[in-house]
């Protein structure tokens, strides 16, 4: 588990956990879910080639931990994309 999201989910950054909806991209498609904060949590931990997205805005994974969640309504974690030289 990343150091820094460990160290807030055993924190009290939160009042309470609220429904937020995930989307988890993917080659084939996408999963859409409702989770909470915790669980969501557990979602980009579980994948970490993916980038996150709040609410529409790229958050690094050492952000993460100081996330106000209860203001949180969106994420989305999609796959890495890497470019190359043509």
């Amino acid at each position: 588990m990343n150091p820094f999201i460990y160290a807030w989910s055993i924190g009290t950054n939160r009042k309470s956990d609220t429904m937020i909806n995930l989307i988890i991209m993917n080659e084939t498609g996408h999963t859409e879910l409702a989770m909470e904060s915790s669980e969501v949590i557990e979602q980009i931990n579980t994948h970490p080639t993916h980038w996150a997205f709040i609410d529409g805005e790229m958050v690094s994974r050492e952000e993460i931990a100081n996330i106000n969640w209860d203001e949180v309504t969106n994420v989305t974690l999609s796959p890495a994309i890497v470019g190359g030289s043509c």
